[in-house]
């Protein structure tokens, strides 16, 4: 039984035997019942009586959040104990600590390369004009939230000069969440949008109207996942991806649509993310650029030495040439495109059997 609420209902709609989009006022105790978040939200005491009561039978799904965004959201819905001893169920995205079982899809992020456009976007890579050497930025760095770990990159990189000749962005002007980062920040940013032409159709009307300050992903947007849709101009006027992921001090990979959006366009990267992000990458199958660029900031486990480190290795791209960088790396993106398909494709087709694999750990 799946709720048509759920992030994740499209993908085991085939499967389901039916779905509810309101709580069901009489329940089975035989079916498993897959909740999302608003749901549980709002039927919080019944749902965890039903969970006491039949351990194993309510599945919260939320593959939209993973690794330590969904440690934080289990903790706000006073879920976290249930979770530990399998009164409920969690199906989420990215990795988390020992200690927490759970059924993990890699696809809610990564079927963004099947979107159509995304695909007409990745088609311009096949034009010969794609990997001119003279580009207007030599860098995009697209930052939603801000997190510190994007905060202290937009300070270290402009103390460098070396966001004026980058295409970046700042959807927040206020820095979130610093509780749970060991950077020390300074806690304010302009809000800083794409210039129009870079910027997806959706948005365009929009951008003479964001607030000057706020969180404003939503109102550029129109409240939809605009931030999952590539424009190709921004890939085709940049050398390379600065990608501040979602998780930067856990130290458990998340793999969200911003490692995503430069492999569908054919893009070299260097991520800022959690230690040992690129060691997950590689156990899944993709590339890096380790025979180009320094990559062992990768290893660092303190969090403003491993910062200061992806700084110098942008620094020295730059220094040395973004254009031949971008030129020397262009096997490696060919192939991280091709494998991301392939890699969606199985994640998608694996996730029914990873679930139902999950449940017969779980019901016992």
């Amino acid at each position: 039984m799946v709720d048509e609420w759920a992030e994740v209902y499209d993908l085991l709609r085939p499967y389901a035997d039916d779905s509810f989009w309101q709580w069901p006022h009489t329940l089975d105790p035989q079916a498993i019942y897959i909740v999302g978040r608003v749901l549980l939200k709002q039927h919080w005491a019944e749902i965890t009586a039903w969970a006491d009561a039949h351990p194993g039978h309510i599945i919260f799904s939320n593959p939209a959040e993973g690794s330590e965004t969904i440690v934080l959201q289990l903790r706000r819905l006073r879920i976290t104990d249930y979770i530990k001893d399998g009164r409920i169920g969690l199906l989420t995205s990215g990795d988390l600590e020992p200690g927490i079982e759970y059924c993990k899809t890699d696809c809610y992020f990564s079927n963004i390369v099947e979107y159509t456009e995304n695909l007409q976007a990745h088609a311009c890579v096949a034009d010969p004009e794609y990997l001119r050497v003279n580009k207007p930025y030599e860098f995009v760095m697209l930052t939603g939230r801000l997190r510190p770990h994007r905060k202290y990159m937009i300070d270290a990189l402009r103390e460098r000069d070396l966001l004026t000749h980058a295409l970046y962005t700042c959807l927040g002007s206020t820095v979130e969440m610093g509780w749970t980062s060991d950077l020390a920040v300074k806690s304010h940013e302009p809000i800083r949008t794409l210039p129009p032409e870079y910027e997806i159709a959706r948005a365009v009307d929009n951008l003479a109207s964001v607030a000057d300050s706020g969180f404003v992903k939503h109102e550029l947007f129109g409240n939809t996942w605009g931030d999952a849709i590539v424009n190709a101009r921004v890939y085709a006027d940049t050398h390379f991806s600065v990608v501040t992921e979602t998780i930067y001090d856990y130290a458990h990979s998340f793999r969200t649509e911003k490692i995503w959006k430069p492999m569908i366009m054919c893009h070299p990267f260097v991520a800022v993310a959690n230690r040992g992000y690129y060691r997950d990458l590689h156990r899944a199958g993709f590339r890096t650029f380790g025979s180009v660029i320094d990559e062992s900031f990768d290893g660092i486990d303190n969090a403003q030495d491993r910062a200061d480190r992806i700084v110098a290795v942008i620094g020295d791209i730059v220094a040395q040439g973004s254009g031949a960088f971008a030129g020397a790396v262009a096997d490696v993106c060919a192939y991280n495109y091709e494998h991301l398909r392939q890699h969606n494709r199985q994640e998608r087709a694996a996730l029914p059997g990873a679930l139902r694999q999950y449940l017969d750990r779980l019901i016992v």
